[in-house]
Order: C-alpha cells, then structure tokens, then sequence
C-alpha cells in the first residue's frame, strides 16, 4: 500500500499529464516551483492544504479527488480515462458514456 505522499504525488501526475500540462506550467498555475511539483510527483514531499488546493484548481479537480487511492490492479488506460474526464461539464461525459454504450452493445 502506498503512503499518502505516494497517492497524491501520483495523482497530480496523472491529471496534469491528462491536462497536456509540464510540470513547469502547472508550477506557473499552482504558484510554486516546478522543481518542487517534481517533488510532489515523486512522493517526496507533501503538499499543505492550501498548495493543494492551488494545485487542485490548476488541474480543475476538486482537491479531494487528489487525495484519493485507486486500487492498483485498476486498469491504467481507465485511470487515464477517469483523469481526463475529471472537471469536464456534465454534457460530454454523458455524451460519451452513450457512445461507449453503444459501442460496447455493437461488439457483443
């Protein structure tokens, strides 16, 4: 089990990788130093609440889902799904859970 530094360091990865973000520009957006998101990525530091937060509005994610732990035998390409539909409006993601309904029915 990872420790929660781990998670959230892994997660901010993943949304900004899913945002097409460097890690210099989530810096830019968080108002931190892009060695220091280096950082947070590896799990060697642990952000404040209010860094957090800043993070969590760069990557237009409430901070929470920062926070949170995936089982690790999810797959990786549905977590790179979730991340990239995170704080997206609620009318394309309907739209494209419709679309992989239908699909999903086409090919059984």
């Amino acid at each position: 089990m990872s420790n929660i530094q781990e998670v959230v360091g892994k997660n901010i990865q993943l949304f900004r990788q899913s945002k097409g973000l460097t890690q210099e520009r989530l810096a830019e957006l968080a108002n931190v130093s892009s060695s220091y998101i280096g950082y947070l990525e590896r799990g060697l530091r642990t952000p404040s609440l209010d860094l957090l937060a800043r993070i969590g509005n760069a990557l237009e994610v409430e901070p929470t889902v920062l926070l949170k732990t995936t089982s690790e035998d999810t797959d990786p390409i549905l977590k790179k799904l979730n991340a990239l539909l995170a704080g997206q409006n609620p009318k394309p993601i309907r739209f494209l859970y419709e679309v992989a309904v239908a699909y999903i029915a086409s090919i059984k």
